[in-house]
């Protein structure tokens, strides 16, 4: 049974550029998360194979990434969404043992409500040598509410795979504390905007197309330079949006 109050708006279709999936400036503010996200899973498209399972899909906005990398692909979620073809909790899969080549949950152990559970299945339902790509908030505002539960330390996510015998394989950041501020600064002059709008009387200035074009060129100026990082050293293990992993059912 699904939670129609899980109906909520999700991140649009990514844009694909030299192979790597990025925000669609035209479905989200705030591009910096999203590429970070995106460099990431196209550093990974190896682990991406076989039969794969989205888990706390959404919108599917990686399907046009990942479908051409498997032979197929499933798509569940607990709101019953175009494209969603199971409706269903990550923490309860109603699929059987060994179902699945890769599972990728992008953005969903913080909405669940029993994250050693999902993580658990996401270990029963990959097969002998398949991988999860994991990506989790940390240090990122409190989002789809009242779904929005826990954050992960890259520790903690680490542990959490470990306790559920996955083997970690990489783990990553989605950014040092550069690109966390830039996504604060990008957040603040949103709700700036949007306040000026409203009190004219209208609606907010973001929903105004010009206005979304001026807050996504810096944002591309800032990605095409790449001045994302990536990897977890130094401060990036204690200031990041979040952090992502790959990790297997050993064989």
């Amino acid at each position: 049974m699904h939670d129609e109050e899980r109906l909520r708006a999700r991140q649009g279709a990514v844009r694909i550029r030299a192979g790597v999936p990025y925000s669609n400036p035209d479905t989200t503010l705030s591009l910096l998360p999203g590429a970070a996200v995106g460099q990431w899973l196209a550093s990974q498209r190896h682990h991406v194979t076989g039969r794969l399972l989205d888990s706390g899909c959404g919108n599917q906005p990686f399907a046009a990434w990942y479908r051409p990398l498997v032979t197929a692909a499933v798509c569940l979620d607990a709101a019953p969404l175009p494209g969603v073809d199971v409706i269903g909790f990550a923490d309860r899969l109603p699929f059987a043992d060994a179902s699945f080549d890769t599972v990728l949950a992008t953005e969903v152990l913080e909405h669940v409500e029993d994250a050693e559970r999902a993580v658990a299945d996401i270990a029963r339902v990959l097969v002998p040598g398949g991988c999860a790509l994991i990506t989790v908030p940390y240090l990122y505002p409190t989002h789809e509410a009242p779904y929005d539960f826990r954050r992960f330390t890259h520790y903690g996510l680490a542990s959490v795979l470990r306790r559920h015998g996955l083997e970690v394989v990489s783990l990553d950041a989605k950014g040092g504390p550069v690109l966390l501020v830039f996504h604060y600064l990008v957040l603040a002059l949103v709700g700036g905007l949007d306040a000026v709008g409203a009190r004219l009387g209208g609606r907010g200035l973001t929903a105004v197309p010009a206005v979304r074009r001026l807050l996504a060129g810096p944002q591309e100026a800032f990605i095409r330079r790449g001045a994302i990082r990536l990897a977890v050293r130094g401060t990036t293990t204690r200031a990041s949006l979040g952090y992502m992993a790959v990790a297997r059912r050993p064989s």
